[in-house]
Order: structure tokens, then sequence, then C-alpha cells
């Protein structure tokens, strides 16, 4: 009979038998498991030798086939070989069916076994299959048997597929880079740069060399830093009261001329500009002239290489009364509907009952909608989007940060808590199998701006899980969302500009009438 003890041990251990430190070495697998036997049942395998611990391996291995995975090394001796991979479930299989026929002969079992196995590696649903019609007197055996394999079936059928990492690989190598500065947090340089700059309307005109001179003699690295990072520089003005700390809006405060608390110039040398500036458009031409037409195409149309993205194009219009027929499908929309948040705003509002009854039902027969919310109005976004036909299938957060990068702590919204954070619905509309999945985080940690400006980041995120050249759509846009390959309509854009012919002729027919 199979060494059922074996199998158990096998079962209990098969995570710390083939990682670190041991990574399946029949040696050390075999004095482990000596020490765990002797430890429950004495002096039983006190005499076994490490060929007979092989040859209850491979007995096992036959039985449950492929459920021990070796090192295929021929030149290697046996006992010196590795385990590389221990299938735990056709174990388990196994050893429920050993302790049910526990009174038959070892060879009883061999030749069952025999009858029942095909030649041929058994496949897990096969194996699941076989699990699920095996007669049993132990119902609780059978039953933990049941809810190991549905739990393995679930866990292979929620595997990432080979789409997943191609979109990683791609996105790595075709999305252009964006200039990137270090900052220095370096309090005592902030402190000597501040008496160092001459500064003229809330920026910094000149800097005193002779005196950085002077500190460098005292401070050996500091001229580098100052070179190669942006420095956030104290605005000291005669109102100002140091002893008041940071503002909390610092860049974003609107009193900047009278406000005491203290504020931030930023020093950027035009020579570290323009060379971060140059190496980024260098890194950027070499990843445009190393792309290729792929034979991979999933969520990304050979179009990236044989034609050039469609420029910007802008409709002013009031979003509550437009035509949304006229605009056509869109694989992908962004909404930012103007809540209502019960506070005063510098622009106006929407009710809910007006955005709740905008048909963006007509824009996508499937896609996917990212559809800003406040805190107030979560429930409301998620109504909205199951009302037009989407499943909310993810949130992004909008973690803010203020100009020296750290989180901030005092927002101007907020009746109980500050708000710090913005939250992005993500909803799913039908099933498209073309979209790039698990490339991007739900987290978007990224400066805020003025007022209701959204992070320019999420551009790039959808752009990657759609591809460049969708067609994308923007509601409730500004002047400053406007970008190639995005359609933007809003009562805040500049004049009206379409430059695909169908829209532009649906467009002109919907006014006309």
């Amino acid at each position: 009979m199979v060494n059922l003890e074996l199998v158990r041990f096998l079962i209990e251990n098969h995570q710390e038998l083939t990682s670190v430190p041991l990574s399946g070495q029949l040696r050390d697998v075999f004095s482990l498991f000596l020490t765990d036997q002797r430890s429950q049942w004495g002096s039983k395998y006190a005499a076994m030798s490490i060929q007979e611990f092989i040859q209850d391996l491979s007995e096992v291995n036959e039985l449950a086939p492929n459920s021990l995975t070796f090192q295929d090394e021929s030149f290697v001796a046996m006992d010196d070989r590795r385990i590389e991979f221990i299938d735990v479930y056709a174990l388990k299989i196994l050893y429920d069916i050993c302790r049910q026929d526990f009174s038959g002969s070892n060879q009883a079992s061999k030749g069952s076994r025999g009858q029942q196995q095909p030649q041929q590696d058994p496949s897990l649903l096969d194996r699941f299959m076989t699990a699920l019609d095996c007669d049993t007197k132990d119902e609780d055996s059978e039953l933990l048997s049941r809810q190991m394999l549905l739990q393995r079936l679930e866990k292979t059928l929620a595997h990432k597929p080979a789409s997943v990492q191609l979109g990683k690989e791609r996105a790595r190598m075709t999305v252009p880079q964006s200039e990137f500065i270090p900052v220095c947090n370096s309090e005592k340089h902030a402190h000597i740069l501040s008496t160092s700059v001459n500064t003229s309307g809330n920026r910094i005109i000149s800097i005193q060399w002779s005196r950085i001179n002077k500190f460098e003699n005292e401070n050996n690295g500091f001229t580098h830093c100052l070179q190669t990072k942006i420095h956030y520089v104290p605005n000291l003005n005669t109102h100002t009261e140091r002893s008041l700390g940071d503002c909390s809006y610092l860049d974003t405060c609107h009193k900047l001329n009278t406000c005491r608390y203290v504020h931030y110039l930023q020093y950027i040398p035009e020579v570290l500009k323009e060379k971060i500036a140059e190496e980024t458009k260098l890194a950027n031409r070499q990843i445009n002239q190393q792309k290729r037409i792929p034979f991979y195409t999933l969520g990304n149309c050979c179009a990236d290489i044989s034609k050039s993205l469609l420029p910007p194009q802008w409709i002013r219009c009031d979003v509550r009364k437009f035509d949304f027929s006229c605009l056509g499908k869109f694989s992908a929309v962004i909404a930012d509907p103007a809540w209502n948040i019960h506070m005063n705003l510098p622009y106006g509002t929407c009710n809910d009952i007006e955005l709740l009854g905008l048909p963006l039902e007509k824009l996508q027969d499937e896609g996917i909608l990212f559809l800003w919310v406040t805190g107030r109005a979560i429930d409301l976004g998620k109504e909205s989007l199951e009302k037009w036909g989407y499943r909310v299938v993810n949130e992004i957060s909008w973690v803010k940060t203020n100009q020296l990068g750290r989180t901030i702590v005092t927002g101007r919204t907020g009746h109980w808590l500050n708000h710090s954070k913005e939250h992005l619905l993500v909803g799913l509309k039908g099933n498209p199998q073309w979209l790039n999945k698990q490339i991007d985080s739900d987290i978007i940690v990224s400066i805020t701006r003025e007022t209701s400006r959204k992070p320019d980041e999420l551009y790039g995120m959808i752009e990657r899980l759609v591809g460049r050249h969708a067609r994308k759509l923007e509601i409730f846009g500004r002047d400053h969302n406007k970008r190639p390959g995005w359609l933007t309509i809003g009562n805040q854009v500049t004049g009206t500009c379409i430059r695909e012919l169908e829209v532009k002729k649906r467009y002109d027919n919907s006014i006309a009438s």
C-alpha cells in the first residue's frame, strides 16, 4: 500500500519543501520527513534508507501521475535531484481514495487505479470529475475534497492570461516618457537658498552666486544639488509670520499677496530644464524608432504605426441639452459633472435630476466609462451608471498632493472631514474583450492645480487600456482637457472644432433642426 504518512507529509509541507532553503533537494526532504515521522511514530522509520524513501516517492507519483515533478537531469544521481513542483490537489485525491480503500492490498489499489486512470496524464477537469463521482462512506472527507477541488478550479480559471503580460510589456516599451526632475528635501538647502535669491512678484529673478559659493565651502555638494534638483525656496514677505508655518494651500492659495503663512517659490535651473527635456526627447525618439506593427493586436490596432493620431476635437455646448446621438460610439468616456456639493464654487453646478437624466447610454454599445464623483454623490453616481447600462467594476482614488509633494491635510471641501482625495467610478458596459487589463493601478498620486482640474495621468491610463487610436470622449471638459485622440464637449471650451467628417455632418444637421 502507498505510504500514506509520506503523502500526508507532502500535502502539509508542499510550500516549505519546494522553496528556499530546502529548494526540493531530495536528501534534505528525506531528512525532514524522518524528523517529522519520528516525532509522531517513534522508531517506526528509524531504519528507513533514502533509497526506500525515493521508491515510496516513485510509487506516489505512479498512482497520482505528475503529482511530483523532479529536476530533469539524467546525469545527476536520483538522490541528488530536486523536487521542482508538488501538485497538492492530486495528492489530496490520492490520500482520500487510499484512506477509503484502506482494507485493500497495495496491488489491488494499483490495479483498481490502473483501470480508472488512462495512460495519458489526466487533466485538472478529469481529476475534478473523477473525485466528484467517486463513492465514499466518509461524507466529511468527500465534502472537503470537493471544496479543495473547487478552489483549485476557481484559481485556474482566474489565472491571468498571456494578454496581461503582453499588455504590460507593450506599455513599457511604447509609452512615451515624461520629464522628471527629483526634488531636494533638505531644509538646510532651502534656508541657504532663501538668503541668496532676489524675488519680485512671487518669482525668483536672480541668485547671488557669491553667497552660494561661500556656503559651498561649508556644505560640500550644495552647488551640485542646486544644479540637479528642484528646490523650493521660502517666499518671505513683510506680512509673512514664519511662526504660523506653511500655508495649507501653498501655490493654490487665493490670497498669495496677503496670506501670512509661509509660501514657496520653485527654483529649477534653466540648464537643467533643457537637459532633462533633451534627454526625454531622445528617449521618446528611440521608443518611436523601435515601434513595430505587432502580431498581437488585442486592444492595440496596427494604426499605432500606420497612421497618425487624430488631432484634438471639441464642441462648445450645454451638455444637458446636447444631442449625444450625433457623436457616434466611443471606446472610453470620461464624465466630470459639476456636482452640487452645497458649497460656494467659482462655477455653475447641475442638480442631481439633470445629471441623472443625461442620455449617456447612447455613447457605447460596449466599453468603459469613468465618472468623477464627490463624496456625497458616490451612491448617486453608481445609480447613474446602472441606469445607463453599466456595472461598477472598480473605483480609482486620486490622492492629492501639494506644491511640495506632500499629501494635502486641509482641503477646501468636506463638511465633516477635509477631503484629500477624489473618487472616480469605473463602469463597464457589455463584455469588451479588447481592453488591456491590469496594466495600471487604481491609485493616482498627483499634484492639485486650478479648481476642479483633474490629473493628466488619467489620460495615459485610459489610452493604455483601450488603445491610443480608439475613439475617446470627455464630457464637461475645458480648454485644458483638449488633447490628440480625444473629443471634448462642454460649455467652457472655446468654439467648436470637429475633424471627423461624419460627426461634423450629423452635428450640423442636429444644429439645423
